[in-house]
């Protein structure tokens, strides 16, 4: 591994949610786009707003507020979606702002992704905190922002969408 790789794998995207400020690695960012249209899912955790299409295909969308327990977005502009690809799995995130690259200086180790049920399940989506300049970031998990007990369900709903609008 040369130096400079090294070196990006450390970078990660940082996005606000209030003025909260979050970081996800930037390895796992495939896209950031205004948000788009969205085909709800039957059947799936509330923090699963619905089905995104995207060129990479169909993809579920994860409202980051819902899923680490803040309340909606009361005012500001529309969210923007960041989609992630990660050991083939694809998801996109809803964040209310996108800031900047930052070099927090933690190498990105994905987490190996099990179904079994964690302990600390509802904090699972937070891998860390770090400083970025001034401000501290809370690093984001790509790995748990869809849970492990909820994944099947998910991927469920995202077929059976796909199959009816095929028929």
């Amino acid at each position: 591994m040369t130096d400079a790789y090294a070196s990006l794998q450390s970078h990660y995207l940082t996005f606000l949610l209030g003025e909260d400020l979050y970081a996800i690695t930037l390895g796992a960012v495939k896209d950031i786009r205004a948000s788009g249209a969205v085909q709800p899912l039957r059947e799936v955790p509330g923090y699963v707003v619905g089905r995104l299409e995207h060129a990479l295909g169909p993809t579920p969308l994860v409202d980051l507020r819902r899923r680490i327990g803040l309340p909606a977005q009361s005012a500001g502009g529309p969210p923007v979606t960041v989609v992630l690809e990660r050991a083939g799995q694809r998801l996109a995130m809803l964040a209310d702002a996108v800031a900047e690259v930052v070099d927090l200086g933690l190498p990105d180790e994905p987490a190996t992704a099990s179904d079994e049920p964690d302990a600390r399940a509802e904090l699972a989506w937070l891998k860390g905190a770090a400083a970025a300049g001034e401000r501290m970031v809370l690093v984001l998990d790509p790995d748990q922002l869809i849970l492990p007990a909820d994944r099947s369900a998910v991927y469920t709903a995202m077929a059976a969408n796909t199959t009816a609008q095929a028929a």
